[in-house]
C-alpha cells in the first residue's frame, strides 16, 4: 500500500516559484525596456554619472552595444521629466497692485480666526452640557423602572416557599407511576430502614472507602432483589401444564447448556440467567413442541450472553453448536417471541448474587464458595428444585458447605449474622439442605454429568472430588430427604 505524503516546496525559492532555479547565473538585460524607478520611467540604456557604463553592464551585454554607449557619451536628452513647470517659456509679469504690509494682510484675518474659535468652543460646551443632562435623565428613568419591576422581600419569600413545597412534599415511586397520575396528591410509602441489632456484625463497615462495593446502599439493593424473587417466582411442577415437555427433557437441555457455557467460556451469571429465562418462558408458553425445545434453550443463552457478557459469541456460533438444526432467522424469531412473552424483563435475581453476600457474612473460604456453587448448579439441572427461590438455594447450599467442611453441627454453623442477612431460619432451610445432599450423593449415578465434570477442574478447586461429599454427614442428610 502506497502512502502519499504531502511535501513542502523548497525554502530557497519560495518567493519565486515559477522563476529560474539557478541562483548564481547572471541574467542578461534586454535593452529598450522601460524600468520603473523612483524618479519615473527610465530607459534601460541609461547610464549613470556615478559609475561608468562599462562597469555597470560589463559582461551582461554584447560588445557592439558597449561601443555604442561609449560613443554616445553622457547624454541625458532621453530623460524626460514627468512634471512640466513651464518656467522656461512663460516670463514673470509684475503685478500692478502694490505689495501689502504684514499688518494689513494678516491682522484682520487673525482677528476673525480668534472670534470664530471662541464661538466654536461655546457651541461645543453647550452641546456637551445638553448631552450630559439628557443622559442623567435617561438613567434616572431606567432606575425608577427597575425599582418598580423588582419584587419585594416578601414576594421573594413566597416564591421560594412555593418552590420548596413540592420538594419537601410527598413524592411517588417511579415503579408505581402511571400516565395521568397526579404525583402531588399521592403519598409515598416510605419503608423504615431497619436498625442493625447489637449482636449482629456490620459486614459492610469496612467497605466505606471501596466505591465498587456500594456499602452505602447495598442493603437496599438486596432488599429489592428479594422483592423481585417473589415477582418472578416459578410454580412448583410448572411443566404439568405442558403437553410434550417433561422434567427430564428440561434436565437434558440444561445439562447440554452447561457444556456450551464451558466451551464458550461464558460466566456463571450467564448460565444461571439462562436457566431462569427458560423456566419463565416454559411457564408461560404451555404448548411448546419437542422440536423447538433446543431452540428455546440456545436462544435463552443468546439473550443472557448479551445481557451479561462483555464479548458475546456471534449468532452463527449458536447455530453451529446446534449442528445447524436451526437457521439464523429461526433464532431471531424465537428471540423476539421470548422477549415479548417475558415483557422484556430480564432482571430476575440469580443464586450467585445472593451466594456472594452470604459467604461474606459467614466469613467463608474460597472452598466454601466453590462447593456451594457446585451444589447450586446441580440444583439448577434438577427439575424438582426449580420452584425454589434463588436466595433459598444459595443459603441452603452455603449452610451445607459450611457444615461439611467444618464438621460442626448445622445449629452452630448458621450464626445469627448469616440468619440476619439471609432472612432465613435454619428450620426453613433444613428440608432444602436434605434435598441438596441427596442430589450430591446420587450425582455419580446420574445421567447428567456436565456439572460434575465442570467442577472437577482445578480452577474451581476440584470440589466435586472432595472426600467430604462421600462422608457420613452428607449420607445421613440424604437419607432424611
Amino acid at each position: 500500500m502506497e502512502i502519499q505524503v504531502r511535501r513542502k516546496p523548497n525554502v530557497h525559492d519560495q518567493e519565486n516559484v515559477y522563476g529560474p532555479k539557478d541562483v548564481g547565473v547572471s541574467v542578461p538585460l534586454k535593452l529598450g525596456l522601460n524600468v520603473r524607478g523612483a524618479l519615473g520611467e527610465l530607459n534601460s540604456n541609461t547610464t549613470f554619472a556615478s559609475k561608468p557604463a562599462n562597469t555597470i553592464i560589463k559582461g551582461s551585454i554584447p560588445c557592439e552595444t558597449e561601443n555604442k554607449i561609449r560613443r554616445s557619451g553622457r547624454s541625458y536628452k532621453h530623460v524626460q521629466s514627468k512634471v512640466d513647470t513651464g518656467l522656461s517659456i512663460r516670463p514673470v509679469q509684475p503685478s500692478s497692485r502694490p505689495p501689502l504690509r504684514r499688518e494689513e494682510s494678516t491682522g484682520s484675518l487673525a482677528a476673525r480666526a480668534v472670534v470664530s474659535r471662541a464661538a466654536l468652543k461655546d457651541a461645543q460646551n453647550k452641546s456637551t452640557e445638553l448631552k450630559e443632562r439628557v443622559n442623567v435623565f435617561v438613567q434616572a428613568k431606567k432606575v425608577t423602572q427597575v425599582k418598580k419591576k423588582l419584587p419585594t422581600l416578601k414576594e421573594n419569600a413566597k416564591e421560594v416557599k412555593s418552590l420548596l413545597n413540592p420538594i419537601r412534599g410527598p413524592t411517588e415511586s417511579l415503579c408505581n407511576l402511571k400516565l395521568g397520575d397526579d404525583v402531588s396528591t399521592k403519598a409515598k410509602e416510605v419503608e423504615p430502614i431497619p436498625k442493625l441489632p447489637i449482636e449482629i456484625e456490620d459486614i459492610d463497615a469496612g467497605d466505606i472507602d471501596k466505591v465498587n462495593l456500594l456499602s452505602y446502599y447495598i442493603k437496599d439493593i438486596y432488599r429489592y432483589l428479594t422483592k423481585l424473587e417473589t415477582k418472578y417466582a416459578i410454580k412448583k411442577d410448572y411443566l404439568a401444564d405442558q403437553a410434550a415437555i417433561t422434567g427430564r427433557m428440561r434436565a437434558t437441555l440444561i445439562d447440554w447448556l452447561v457444556e456450551v457455557q464451558h466451551q464458550f467460556h461464558l460466566t456463571l451469571e450467564t448460565f444461571q440467567l439462562t436457566v431462569g429465562i427458560i423456566d419463565r418462558y416454559l411457564q408461560k408458553v404451555t404448548n411448546l413442541p419437542k422440536s423447538r425445545l433446543q431452540l428455546v434453550g440456545v436462544t435463552a443463552l443468546f439473550i443472557a450472553s448479551k445481557y451479561e457478557e462483555v464479548y458475546t459469541p456471534t449468532i452463527h456460533d449458536y447455530i453451529f453448536i446446534t449442528d445447524n438444526a436451526y437457521t439464523v432467522t429461526d433464532l431471531r424469531k424465537c428471540e423476539i417471541d421470548m422477549l415479548s412473552k417475558l415483557d422484556y424483563s430480564l432482571a430476575k435475581p440469580i443464586p450467585i448474587s445472593f451466594l456472594r453476600r452470604f459467604v461474606k457474612a459467614a466469613h467463608g473460604t474460597s472452598t466454601n464458595h466453590h462447593l456451594a456453587k457446585y451444589m447450586v448448579d446441580l440444583c439448577l439441572v434438577d427439575y424438582s428444585m426449580a420452584h425454589y427461590k434463588p436466595s433459598e438455594l444459595a443459603a441452603a447450599a452455603l449452610c451445607l458447605s459450611l457444615h461439611l467442611l467444618s464438621d460442626e453441627p448445622l445449629t452452630e454453623v448458621w450464626t445469627p449474622t448469616i440468619k440476619y442477612y439471609s432472612e432465613y431460619t435454619l428450620e426453613h432451610l433444613e428440608p432444602i439442605i436434605r434435598k441438596i445432599a441427596n442430589i450430591v450423593v446420587g450425582v455419580q449415578k446420574s445421567k447428567f454429568q456436565a456439572v460434575y465434570n465442570k467442577y472437577c477442574n482445578v480452577k474451581l478447586g476440584s470440589v466435586a472430588t472432595l472426600s467430604k461429599l462421600k462422608g457420613e454427614a452428607i449420607l445421613k442428610l440424604a437419607e432424611q430427604a
